[in-house]
């Protein structure tokens, strides 16, 4: 009887922790869209600024309309993060953030409407930074950093080893973008992320915009100006490059 008493209180405060604590084995938010028809579709990942999942949302109907098919997670909210605490995604949260995105390629590998053989990368600012984690490990057959995070620090020298180090000979290609007048994403830091992407073996191309600024897609913005020229540009090649790297 108190074996019995025993193995009931035990299920109760089992299920009492199960509830308050639910399991993060579930995939993060996010957002699937497809082109019209059965498919199977490329797939492109795309992945917000640090100003959260609305930054990228804007963006999704130009892939459909080449033919791909998007995921769009959602890698703020789950842990709370805001554009105040962004830096955390590179140093609190940067190995959850890996394991959430890379059960989002999953997910889309195993959807019957995605053709596994054809899964690429896009990622803004923030979301570049995880574009260089899903191509530097090969979870996707290319990637495009559009004025990404390439100097994951607060300090004025580069003392985060993320995202160079994610690289190696046996990446996937990325293409990265940037503004030659980015304030946020200094071109001098960027250059030397990049230089040492390379030495790590990274397949890395880059196009520089000149007088661009960080964030160039973002029509209204108060802080960035819209750059009409660079944002029709910056899609194309994209696209292009994701078409490259087709199998």
């Amino acid at each position: 009887m108190v074996m019995k008493r025993i193995s009931l209180l035990f299920l109760v405060f089992a299920g009492l922790f199960v509830a308050l604590n639910p399991a993060k084995s579930e995939p993060i938010y996010h957002e699937k869209h497809y082109p019209t028809g059965s498919g199977p579709f490329p797939t492109v990942v795309a992945l917000h600024t640090s100003g959260g999942f609305h930054t990228v949302q804007h963006l999704i109907q130009r892939y459909i309309d080449d033919g791909f098919a998007v995921y769009a997670p959602d890698f703020f909210t789950r842990h709370g993060l805001t554009p105040k605490k962004r830096m955390k995604t590179f140093s609190k949260y940067r190995e959850n953030i890996e394991q959430e995105l890379s059960e989002i390629v999953a997910l889309a590998k195993n959807d019957p409407k995605v053709d596994s053989q054809n899964i690429f990368a896009v990622g803004f600012s923030n979301g570049g930074f995880w574009v260089c984690y899903l191509t530097g490990k090969g979870l996707v057959n290319a990637g495009v950093s559009h004025y990404g995070v390439w100097k994951a620090n607060m300090g004025r020298s580069i003392t985060n080893p993320y995202p160079m180090d994610y690289f190696s000979s046996s990446s996937s290609p990325i293409l990265a973008l940037h503004g030659a007048d980015d304030g946020t994403q200094r071109m001098k830091f960027v250059s030397e992320s990049w230089d040492r992407a390379k030495d790590n073996g990274a397949k890395l191309e880059t196009y520089v915009y000149s007088g661009a600024d960080h964030a160039w897609d973002r029509k209204g913005s108060s802080r960035w100006p819209y750059n009409e020229q660079v944002d029709k540009d910056s899609h194309v090649r994209t696209i292009t490059f994701f078409k490259k790297n087709m199998k």
